[in-house]
């Protein structure tokens, strides 16, 4: 490992919903994500007009955790809570769209990704979150 590597564990926790008071302000803790889920998911966020404000944060770069601010209009009648699930709904469509966008302009990019999931699934990733469910 070399100086400027840093061992990072595992989160304490996977989710956690922070604050209390109006059900439209929520912090919601993310355990083992970062910048890359923080920063997409604040995007797809800001772009919801039933949200006024929403904001993300990593604490420290050798905590694995992920903090996000959501508060949402009071005309909107939406919880913070829904509010991320949508986030994280539209989020996933994205995704699923520019993978599948780029599946068919480059077929071999789906061939990796079965590959890496064969992968994954013998070497038993993901086997954490099927438990949990």
């Amino acid at each position: 490992m070399s100086v400027n590597e840093v061992k990072v564990q595992k989160a304490a926790e996977a989710f956690q919903v922070r604050g209390n008071g109006r059900a439209s302000s929520r912090t919601f803790a993310i355990g083992d994500e970062d910048h890359t889920l923080g920063n997409s998911l604040r995007h797809v966020l800001t772009n919801n007009a039933k949200v006024e404000f929403a904001g993300y944060s990593v604490p420290h770069p050798s905590e694995p955790v992920v903090h996000i601010r959501i508060q949402t209009t009071k005309e909107s009648g939406i919880t913070a809570v829904d509010a991320l699930k949508e986030g994280c709904a539209t989020l996933y469509d994205q995704c699923a769209h520019v993978l599948e966008t780029l599946e068919d302009v480059l077929p071999e990019t789906k061939e990796d990704r079965i590959r890496m999931e064969k992968i994954a699934m013998e070497e038993g990733y993901g086997e954490e979150e099927e438990e949990e469910e």
